[in-house]
């Protein structure tokens, strides 16, 4: 079948088909007419797709920082709209960790220093991190077959920053872990627990703030103290440094120096 009828039958626009083309994901022959497919390999990555295995298209960014003005003009709007139409466009070729750390974090950065000049009011700030949030838990889905690790998420108890938290379920479950991701601001009693109940090797806490990230320090002391590995983010880590990490709590040397 010609390419732009393969195009069709796996839901996509022509530009994603030939790009797929390009790249290797989708065999074809080119011909006087443009691209020739089998259909045999147009039902295989339809397969894929459906899955979630297929490899998605690779879009090239030239100017991140752009990007992120982007979506920082339209969460500061409250134009959520726009916001997701910048967001979906980059998804279609970006991991969400990158997008989280090239696009939403500098956003986000951005009008927390507003905030502090007192060029903004809180409730804009809440606003614009509220719309970051859905924006990322509408992409943010439990991996498909056996997963790497399984993990909880949250933060130190008096921390009601949960983003962050957020953005690190996103990371880890892009990497095929089983997250279960508790928001902000639980007991560490409740937290343990549920790591147990879940069998859970790995429990993360993310931290806003200076203080929380204290308080993150005096949980993961009784956290580990119940047998548990235990990561403890602060303001300015990279969602790069918690996979990685995240990665080394699996191997067992990590597990012997843990103990």
């Amino acid at each position: 079948m010609q390419l732009r009828d393969a195009a069709e039958a796996l839901g996509v626009h022509y530009q994603t088909a030939y790009a797929w083309v390009r790249q290797g994901v989708l065999p074809a022959r080119k011909t006087g007419r443009g691209y020739d497919v089998s259909e045999n390999d147009v039902s295989a990555l339809a397969a894929r797709r459906a899955s979630g295995t297929a490899p998605r298209p690779s879009i090239r960014v030239r100017d991140w920082a752009a990007q992120a003005a982007r979506l920082h003009a339209a969460i500061v709007s409250g134009d959520e709209t726009l916001a997701r139409h910048v967001f979906a466009r980059l998804a279609r070729g970006v991991a969400l960790t990158e997008l989280c750390e090239r696009v939403i974090a500098p956003a986000l950065y951005r009008i927390g220093e507003e905030w502090a000049a007192g060029e903004m009011t809180i409730a804009v700030e809440h606003r614009a991190s509220a719309i970051c949030e859905r924006l990322i838990a509408a992409r943010t889905q439990q991996p498909q077959g056996r997963p790497r690790g399984i993990a909880v998420v949250t933060t130190p108890p008096g921390e009601r920053h949960g983003l962050p938290a957020l953005m690190a379920t996103a990371c880890l479950r892009e990497d095929r872990w089983l997250v279960h991701h508790l928001a902000a601001d639980l007991p560490v009693a409740e937290v343990t627990g549920l790591a147990r109940q879940a069998r859970a090797s790995l429990v993360v806490l993310s931290s806003a703030t200076t203080e929380s990230v204290r308080l993150a320090g005096e949980a993961a002391e009784e956290i580990t103290g119940a047998g548990l590995s235990v990561l403890t983010g602060r303001p300015g880590d990279s969602l790069s440094q918690l996979r990685e990490l995240a990665r080394a709590t699996l191997t067992p040397r990590a597990r012997s120096a843990e103990a």
